[in-house]
């Protein structure tokens, strides 16, 4: 079986091309670096430094199409129409060349604020920003399309989140302004909730979608545990000492409460998560200590 994942170089892309070389597959990265970093990538490991506007004709050279690649929430309001273009119209067009199965990882931010915690895949949706809607967009095309598996993330975090970059997820900032000496920074009150998965746990749900067949459905992937922002500091607190700051909340912290329902992951993928928080926490600072730039 030939894959290819875009967004190779990103935090999933990375550690999933890494685990798939691990288990013997033949894999080929895609990624403009745009987001991502070379680094990330396994040694030798055969890849594209390229759009994926720019990578349509080899496309069919490959069996499946794992689809990492995303301008992010924080980039789509700073860029909406580039948000569109990336998410929506060249991933679709990628897409429609494409003959094999494909493994889309859409978002939760689909469900914006839902009025049931936990989500299930079957509730309202209610899209507030460029990033939820482009993200949901080639969800209705696989529709249409056929042989696909659409994963729907939540709060994904660990190995290879860099706290320097500029759209890193709320724990490895926090990790990173914590091994710097620097205040952690709270937006708002912090009782704004999400659903924090491990990276290794995405990937394992990922590589079970890329081992069966496709199932055209649309599947949370998430813990199903419901975790504040404030309780993130006390967390990481118990390895690193640190001070928090609490600070004007932003645009994108509208989203009072997110906790996904992934009993539909437990009964199609025979998945589930198997890293806590507090044990992914721990993890995260170890790979983030490793860095220089983080190194005090």
């Amino acid at each position: 079986m030939r894959i290819i994942v875009s967004g190779a170089a990103g935090v999933i892309g990375s550690n999933l091309c890494h685990k798939l070389l691990e288990l013997g597959y033949d894999v080929t990265g895609l990624d403009n670096l745009q987001f991502g970093y070379a680094d990330n990538l396994p040694k030798g490991m055969n890849f594209f430094e390229r759009g994926i506007h720019q990578f349509h004709y080899e496309v069919n050279n490959y069996d499946v199409f794992v689809s990492c690649h995303t301008a992010n929430i924080i980039y789509a309001m700073e860029q909406p129409l580039k948000t569109w273009e990336t998410n929506c119209t060249d991933t679709i067009e990628l897409f429609q060349r494409f003959k094999g199965k494909i493994i889309y990882t859409s978002t939760s931010s689909i469900y914006g604020n839902a009025p049931v915690i936990p989500t299930t895949e079957d509730s309202p949706l209610n899209m507030t920003n460029a990033y939820a809607r482009s993200k949901y967009v080639p969800e209705l095309f696989l529709q249409d399309r056929g042989n696909y598996t659409t994963l729907r993330l939540t709060n994904t975090y660990g190995r290879h989140q860099r706290p320097d970059h500029p759209y890193s997820g709320a724990i490895g900032k926090m990790i990173g302004s914590a091994l710097n000496g620097e205040p952690v920074k709270i937006y708002g009150n912090g009782s704004q909730t999400r659903d924090f998965v491990y990276v290794d746990d995405v990937v394992d749900a990922i590589i079970k979608a890329i081992e069966l067949p496709a199932l055209n459905t649309d599947i949370n992937i998430g813990t199903g545990v419901e975790t504040s922002i404030k309780e993130l500091p006390d967390i990481i607190s118990e390895y690193v000492d640190l001070n928090v700051e609490y600070v004007e909340g932003r645009a994108i912290d509208n989203i009072s409460r997110r906790c996904l329902d992934i009993k539909k992951a437990e009964q199609l993928l025979d998945w589930s998560p198997r890293v806590s928080l507090r044990e992914g926490i721990e993890k995260t600072i170890e790979w983030i200590s490793s860095l220089t730039t983080c190194q005090k």
